[in-house]
């Protein structure tokens, strides 16, 4: 029992002696672990701590000199942040580059994070110097040194975002030119940003440059193949190019992405109807009214539809309920085509009246012949006659005018 507790103290003190040996390295290799984890702090300490256990002068040495690449390094980035509150940009940005020198010099691949933090900071230089793409380009590189943060996607975000809400600012005021700089910026910061190719197919198609319209609606979809509204954009584009092909196949995958999109089924309704595919125009714009009950523009083409069918009792049925804001010059007068044709020359009459009270432009045609027409029902010849001949200033009702206004004075 004796030998075993002597033998157990010279085990001891064995192994402490060989810990003291190689208790320089071990703390050496804590500060390299924390300089890996961007802990300043622990670094610091475990590399005086490694010096103080150092076995001997050249040891020491190597360890300081270790050290002291880690505390030239943190006062280049402490004063690159001072410099950067001071807005000494070019000061700033200096420090951070010389710091990243020094960590491409090391031999030890222990600088991730700290080369993430400092090309984070260079970023933010260019962010505040407005210059955006430089920044985004930064933020990039800073997000290939060190992926267990999600700042440097956000930061990107940031910028991308920034330009974009400025450009809504300048469209809001009818400003496409500055809007249209500014969602370039947007999508040059971040290249994938379908929103920002959507505004821009926008501005280009107001210009009338389809063709340009066409390739950033097409950017915007081939980046989130998701966005409805670029698909329906699209869709809408080629229907106004003429081509119903691929304007029914774009508006069709904006429906399949979002069901409750309603101006997706009334513009796939318009090609149908302009394809003289009736069922399947009526269908689409019936869906586009289930989901927005107020859609008024999915009123006047169905009920335009019902018109040119001489459904009238089904157009009456369609419009007699609106209200508000849905009772539109248009659905007025299809309402007053119906109840003339119907013989209600009464309704015909509030509804054209109606009709011409919301109409931008004074006395239009169709709806003073319709007007013309319910008088003329009433027995009311004389207004009638003064009806038609407001119509007969616009030259594609003149014929028609005038031929009711002839019926009227041989009568």
């Amino acid at each position: 029992m004796k030998n075993l507790a002597i033998s157990a103290l010279i085990f001891a003190s064995l192994f402490g002696q060989l810990l003291a040996q190689y208790q320089d390295e071990v703390l050496v290799t804590q500060a390299r672990d924390a300089i890996k984890n961007f802990n300043i702090v622990t670094a610091d300490s475990a590399y005086k701590a490694a010096m103080k256990a150092a076995p001997d002068e050249d040891r020491y040495n190597e360890i300081q000199a270790e050290w002291a690449i880690l505390e030239q390094i943190n006062v280049r980035l402490t004063d690159g942040g001072r410099a950067l509150g001071r807005n000494e940009y070019d000061d700033a940005y200096k420090k951070y580059g010389e710091a990243i020198t020094q960590m491409d010099a090391s031999s030890l691949e222990i600088w991730g994070r700290f080369k993430a933090e400092a090309l984070f900071s260079m970023g933010m230089v260019h962010f505040r110097k407005e210059e955006p793409i430089k920044a985004a380009d930064k933020f990039r590189e800073a997000a290939t040194h060190d992926q267990t943060q999600d700042k440097y996607g956000k930061s990107i975000e940031m910028v991308r975002n920034k330009h974009y809400s400025e450009g809504h600012k300048f469209l809001k005021r009818k400003d496409y030119e500055s809007a249209r700089i500014e969602y370039e910026k947007a999508v040059a910061v971040d290249p994938a940003f379908a929103s920002g190719y959507y505004q821009l197919a926008y501005i280009a198609k107001k210009d009338g440059n389809l063709k340009a319209a066409e390739g950033f609606y097409l950017e915007a979809v081939t980046s989130d193949g998701t966005h409805y509204k670029a698909w329906y954009g699209l869709g809408n584009l080629y229907s106004a190019m003429g081509n119903n092909a691929k304007a029914i196949e774009s508006l069709k995958t904006s429906i399949s992405i979002n069901p409750k999109y309603e101006k997706a089924y009334y513009v796939l309704g318009k090609v149908y109807e302009s394809q003289k595919s009736t069922n399947l125009a009526i269908s689409n714009l019936k869906k586009a009214i289930e989901v927005d009950k107020k859609y008024s523009l999915a009123y006047e083409l169905l009920a335009k539809i019902y018109i040119d069918q001489e459904k009238y009792d089904t157009t009456v049925s369609l419009l007699r309920g609106l209200t508000g804001s849905t009772v539109t010059y248009k659905t007025s007068y299809h309402l007053a085509q119906a109840y003339n044709s119907k013989g209600d020359f009464s309704a015909a009459l509030t509804a054209s009246s109606t009709s011409l009270a919301k109409a931008k432009k004074k006395n239009w045609a169709p709806a003073q012949v319709e007007k013309g027409d319910a008088l003329r029902g009433l027995g009311r010849n004389k207004e009638a006659i003064a009806s038609y001949r407001l119509a007969l200033k616009d030259a594609r009702w003149k014929s028609l005018a005038q031929h009711r206004i002839d019926e009227l004075m041989k009568g």
